[in-house]
Parts: C-alpha cells; structure tokens; sequence
C-alpha cells in the first residue's frame, strides 16, 4: 500500500471539503443570478453545495481510505428513520417552553425550512425537500461523522463526540436571521447540538455511517414535509 493511500483522513480534509461546498455555493449561485428566476437560484445554491462538498471528497478518496469513514449501509438501518422523527418530536416538546419565552410571537425558521416555505411551486419544494431528506444526511454524516469524528479520535473519543458536535450544530447557524441571531441560536443549537452527540455517538457504537444518515434522515422528514403543505393550509395552521 502506498504512503498516500494509508494516510488517515484529517482535520484539513474536513475543511476543504467544507470550502468545496461553500466555493460550489457561490458558483451556483452566481449561475442562477445570470439564467435563472429567483426561485431556481436557491435550487442551484443547495446544489451547488452538495456538488462543491461531495466533488471534493470524491477527488480526496483517491489518496485517502475509504473504509475509514465507515460508509455502510443496511436495509436495517431503515428503523433509524422512525428514531430520528421521534428524537425531533421529543426535544421540540422538551425545549418549546424555551422557544416560546424568546419568540412569542412564533418560533423562526432555519434556512432550509425557510427557502421551502417560500417557494412558489410545488415542484421546487419537492426538490428542496429531496436535498433536505436525502442530499443533506449523506452529505453532513460523512463530513461530521465520517471524517471529523474521525479525524478528532486521535485526542479521545469524548472530546471528539463533544467538538464534532459542537461544530455540527454551529454550523447550522449560519442561515439565521442577523437581527434576531442570539435569540435564534439560543433556540436552535441546543437541539442540534443534542443530534449531533446522539449520531456521533451512534457512529462510534456501530462503526458505520448508515444509522446516522437514516436517524438524520429522519430528523429532517418531519419539518421538511410539513412544509410541502399548500400555503394557505399552513397559513392557517400558524
């Protein structure tokens, strides 16, 4: 075996691959500025994303082991959806007296759920909701759990659990709104933070990435097809 192909997958890997989702970001979205209608540029930005993120560990995985990462998948695995929905059910109920003594006149939307709520067709939400169920547990569960979990074992499997999911949720703060971030964040990282050790640790038990995606999968159905509801059921609902 070559020196390069043995070389575990590191910190840096992590950082690069996250790069290449954010660089595909811009060119997705700059694309959609210039041919596309307002809708259809936030659809080549959540491409652009997942393309700039997965192209860069596709060129990684030539000189990296791809065993590592642990990236097997079970029909079994498939249970980890109805896991996900209820752990998302739960902690809502758990945390809503939280959510409601910040935001009392309703809980935000992260940036996802926002983009899916406001698109004008069915057919973009339906897309939106695809990269959400779909695109989005793979991709993140091998970014977070398969190589940075991974990456920062070397210091201890505690601190590892603890930092990978400390990024995993801060990461997802980035869509919130400005002038209400702390409020937001106060709200949403807790949760996630409470998702990211459940599938860090459930990654370490199992030594594979599948129930994490399926359990993430699951995680994200709940909201993700509420919000392919008409919008004037939801507006009635809210």
């Amino acid at each position: 075996m070559s020196l390069a192909v043995s070389r575990s997958w590191s910190l840096l890997d992590f950082i690069l691959i996250w790069l290449g989702g954010l660089v595909g970001t811009g060119i997705f979205f700059a694309a959609g500025v210039a041919f596309a209608d307002e809708n259809w540029t936030i659809v080549l930005s959540v491409a652009g994303q997942y393309i700039g993120n997965l192209g860069v560990f596709w060129m990684l995985t030539r000189y990296k082991p791809i065993g590592e990462i642990g990236l097997a998948i079970f029909p079994r695995d498939l249970v980890y959806i109805v896991a996900g929905l209820g752990l998302q059910i739960a902690l809502a109920i758990v945390l809503l007296p939280l959510s409601e003594l910040l935001f009392p006149e309703g809980r935000p939307q992260q940036e996802v759920a926002d983009m899916i709520a406001n698109a004008d067709t069915m057919l973009l939400r339906v897309v939106l909701v695809a990269a959400a169920v779909v695109l989005g547990p793979v991709t993140e569960e091998l970014m977070y759990r398969g190589i940075l979990l991974k990456a920062l074992e070397r210091w201890g499997k505690v601190l590892a659990l603890l930092l990978s999911s400390l990024v995993f949720a801060a990461a997802h703060l980035t869509g919130l709104d400005l002038d209400d971030f702390w409020r937001s964040a106060a709200v949403f990282l807790p949760p996630l933070f409470v998702l990211g050790l459940i599938l860090a640790r459930l990654t370490q038990k199992t030594g594979r990435l599948g129930p994490a995606i399926f359990l993430h999968s699951g995680w994200n159905l709940l909201s993700a097809f509420v919000l392919l509801l008409p919008v004037d059921v939801l507006e009635q609902v809210g």
